[in-house]
Formats: C-alpha cells, sequence, structure tokens
C-alpha cells in the first residue's frame, strides 16, 4: 500500500490551482479532511521547490499568539516532508533558508489595518474562512495584486448567508477553482478520530451534515426550509402544469428605521410572482404604507402584515387611505407572536393523528413557517419524485423575479430552526440569529410567512369605506 505525504484525493485540485491564469482556490468542507494539513504540505513543498523568494501571508480572524495560526500547521508539514533543515523556523515568521521565502501570520479580528498596509504578497491563505466578511475581503484582496499571485481560501460551511458561502461557493469567481472535500476523502484518519465520527453521526445524524459531510445550515436538516426544497419550487407551477390563479395578495414585512428594512411578497394563489425591499427613515412608516397600500389597489390585492413593531399601525394606515380614496383594499393582521389559527386541528393535515396545532407551535409564526415549509417539502415531493400534490399545497417562485432577490430571500428562510418552547416548535428569535450568528433579519422571508398565511375572508378586514 502507498504512503503519501499529501491527500492523493487533492492531486487534481493542487494541479489546476497552480497553473498560469487561476487567481484562487478554494477548499471547503466538513472537519478531519485533511484541508489545513494538505495545503501546508503543499505550500511547504513549492516554497521548497522555486528557486525565487515568495511571501506568503496567513490570516485567520483570531490571532492573539503565533500558535493560534497555521504556524504549527507549517512546522508540522516542515518536519513530516523532513526539511528542516532548509527552514529557519522563526518566533514570529517562518523562512526559507536558501530563497528567503517567507511565512508571516495575521488576525483579520485585529490585525487588518496591518493587513491593509502589506504589500508584495505572492499567495494568501485564509484559514478558517467561514468567518470571512465582505468588508474584510475588500482590505484583504488588494494585498495580493502581483503578476501570478494566488489566493487560497479554507473553511468549513457555516450558513448560506455568510458571504464567503455565497461569494466564493454560489457565485464562484471567474479564474477560482472550488472543490468540496469532507472526512471521507481523507486517508489519514486514525481508527480512534473515525469512530469519534461514526459516534457523532448516530448521536446526531442532522448535525452530523453540517459539523462532517460541509452543508451550510439551510441546506442540512436542521433548517426549517431546506434549500433543495425552495430550489424544486422554482416555477413548479409551471413544471406540475398549475395554472396562475386564485386571490393576489401581498405579504408586507414592515420598518420604519435601523438595520430592517421593508420587504414585500407578492402572490397569486400559490405562486410567488414578486419580491421587493427598501430601506425606510425614521417617521417613513406612512410612506411605506401608501407604497403597498397603492400596489394593492391596483392589483385588487389583500395585504397581509406582521404586526409585530412598527406592524401594529399598518392596518390603521391602511383604513385612512381607504376612507381618504374611496377605496376598498382589505387587509389582514397577521399576528406573528398570536395564538395559532385553528387551535384544535390536526397540526399536520395528511396525518389526523398528529398533535394539535395548539400543543405543536409556540405562535403563529411558528406555524405559518410550518405550514409554507410542509408546501415547500411537498412541491419538492412532487416536482423531483412525482409524487400527487393538491394545487392548494403548491409554493412556487416565478422565475421572473430576479435571481439576486429569490436568492436572498431562499437564504433567509433557510438559516432559521426550531427551537422548543415549553414543549412546543418555536422560531428561533431574530435577536439570537444576529448576537450568536450575525445574521440579518429575515425581512423577505417574514414578508412571505405573512402572504401565505393571511387567513380565511372573515378575517379580513376592508377599513373604513366610504
Amino acid at each position: 500500500m502507498a504512503t503519501y505525504l499529501t491527500n492523493p484525493a487533492l492531486f487534481d485540485f493542487w494541479e489546476q490551482v497552480f497553473e498560469d491564469g487561476i487567481d484562487g482556490g478554494i477548499l471547503y468542507g466538513g472537519r478531519s479532511s485533511s484541508k489545513t494539513v494538505d495545503t501546508a504540505r503543499n505550500l511547504t513543498r513549492l516554497v521548497d521547490y522555486v528557486p525565487v523568494k515568495l511571501r506568503i501571508m496567513c490570516v485567520r480572524r483570531f490571532q492573539n499568539k503565533i500558535e493560534h495560526s497555521v504556524y504549527q500547521e507549517l512546522c508540522d508539514a516542515i518536519e513530516a516532508l523532513g526539511l528542516q533543515k532548509r527552514f529557519d523556523i522563526q518566533k514570529a515568521k517562518i523562512v526559507h533558508i536558501a530563497t528567503k521565502s517567507e511565512f508571516f501570520f495575521y488576525g483579520t479580528e485585529r490585525n487588518l489595518g496591518d493587513i491593509k498596509g502589506t504589500s508584495g504578497v505572492d499567495i494568501l491563505w485564509v484559514e478558517e474562512g467561514e468567518a470571512l466578511t465582505k468588508d474584510q475581503w475588500e482590505i484583504i484582496e488588494p494585498t495580493v495584486r502581483k503578476e501570478g499571485s494566488l489566493k487560497l481560501i479554507l473553511f468549513n460551511p457555516r450558513f448560506v448567508t455568510d458571504f464567503v458561502w455565497k461569494f466564493f461557493i454560489v457565485n464562484t469567481p471567474p479564474g477560482w477553482i472550488k472543490r468540496l472535500i469532507n472526512h471521507d476523502e481523507n486517508p489519514f484518519l486514525s481508527k480512534t478520530m473515525l469512530r469519534t465520527i461514526a459516534a457523532h453521526r448516530k448521536r446526531d445524524p442532522d448535525g452530523f451534515e453540517n459539523v462532517y459531510d460541509g452543508k451550510p445550515m439551510g441546506d442540512s436538516e436542521l433548517s426549517i426550509f431546506k434549500r433543495r426544497w425552495l430550489d424544486a419550487c422554482v416555477d413548479a407551477h409551471v413544471n406540475l402544469e398549475i395554472e396562475l390563479v386564485g386571490r393576489k395578495v401581498i405579504g408586507f414585512d414592515p420598518a420604519d428605521d435601523g438595520e430592517d428594512a421593508c420587504a414585500t411578497a407578492d402572490m397569486i394563489g400559490s405562486v410567488v410572482i414578486g419580491l421587493d425591499e427598501w430601506r425606510a427613515g425614521k417617521d417613513e412608516l406612512t410612506q411605506s404604507s401608501k407604497r403597498v397600500w397603492a400596489r394593492a389597489k391596483a392589483q385588487g390585492a389583500l395585504v397581509s402584515y406582521d404586526t409585530v413593531g412598527v406592524g401594529a399601525f399598518i392596518g390603521g394606515h391602511i383604513n385612512d387611505l381607504n376612507s381618504e380614496n374611496k377605496a376598498s383594499v382589505a387587509h389582514f393582521a397577521f399576528h406573528a407572536g398570536g395564538a395559532v389559527l385553528d387551535p384544535d386541528d390536526p397540526s399536520d393535515p395528511y396525518n389526523e393523528n398528529s398533535p394539535t396545532n395548539r400543543a405543536e407551535y409556540s405562535r403563529l409564526k411558528a406555524q405559518g413557517w410550518a405550514r409554507t415549509s410542509r408546501k415547500a417539502m411537498l412541491t419538492y415531493n412532487a416536482v423531483v419524485r412525482g409524487h400527487s400534490i393538491r394545487p392548494e399545497d403548491v409554493l412556487s417562485f416565478s422565475s421572473d423575479i430576479p435571481k439576486e432577490a429569490l436568492e436572498e430571500l431562499f437564504t433567509e428562510l433557510c438559516v432559521p430552526w426550531w427551537v422548543q418552547n415549553e414543549g412546543k416548535k418555536h422560531v428561533v428569535p431574530k435577536e439570537k440569529l444576529k448576537k450568536d450568528m450575525g445574521v440579518k433579519s429575515h425581512n423577505r422571508a417574514d414578508a412571505l410567512i405573512a402572504a401565505d398565511n393571511a387567513g380565511e375572508d372573515e378575517h379580513y378586514d376592508l377599513g373604513a369605506l366610504v
């Protein structure tokens, strides 16, 4: 059996990365996949082989001490390759004795200013790239501007909303090579590590997908919505030959200040035909309400609005506009924090033995997210697996919606997960998403949930008609 110093599964990747005309390479996947070890060994071999001086900048998010960088990985690589006599391992950098090529180390959280002032970088190695932000990348990338320079980003996928996932995986830049690698392609794992991985798979199969299979949150079983479901929902009404008919609804998630934005989702029946998002300054709620009211009036649509926070005033604004303009725009108050609808009905309409809505969900928001995600799942099964489906259970997104807007909506839908509140399902709070994960508010998603869960005619308010 052959003994390899580097992972043979990645031979093709490194051959491509080191070709002329390649600007960067991305290695991503779950833990224990050999990404870091393989990069350290290949860069060490490169530096020892190339007869010119190279400057390699190694970056990671936190580096309070040199030991927190990839410094030790490079030291281990030098030893594994038997090159101890060819490198000078110093306290803060590693230097090749013959060519003076050097590895040096920075942390993005504390050294971003120093990185900005760095020049002459031949190779950039970003470790733990899942934490990389757009602002940081716009500072780091220009430091690697030399002709023939190379950028390498390694990361364990975290969320589909992360900058590094959207920018490098979903929309891979020209001149970049990407490679997914997981533990099952790592020939160097010990039997102990293999047992640890197997135990994790058995103990937590859902979390295993993110930790070891390299699937970002939003494409794993932890998420309320699965990305594969949503992808199958694009033009599902066309694929399933369902007519674009039904009531017209505009879901409205209002905001008047801060980081949140106003958002709307337009539906005809089960088909989402439009998405919009805009910033509204302080005290501009009236103007935003009028904007949505005018569209609803022109389209003959119902406005279903989220009543949380400033949304509590939307119904009054629409009533005033109806009265002033002798109009009859109907509206539905989606009380996300309120009691569930049809509390004594089964939570799963296809299983009469399922818990009741009041027993399963903590409030209307959870019920709404569950109902719409179930439609996405049923649509996926119909489109991909050929299952039968009722027209009212379809969830479809028109491909006429700009791709960027759909991508934003899908990422917002995929990140939230279920938490338990007194034994009932509860959508993870926005505050936790922001504090713990740095995820912005899911405005478009809330607009969609409001649109798709607008209730029946008896719940509508026609306002003050003249």
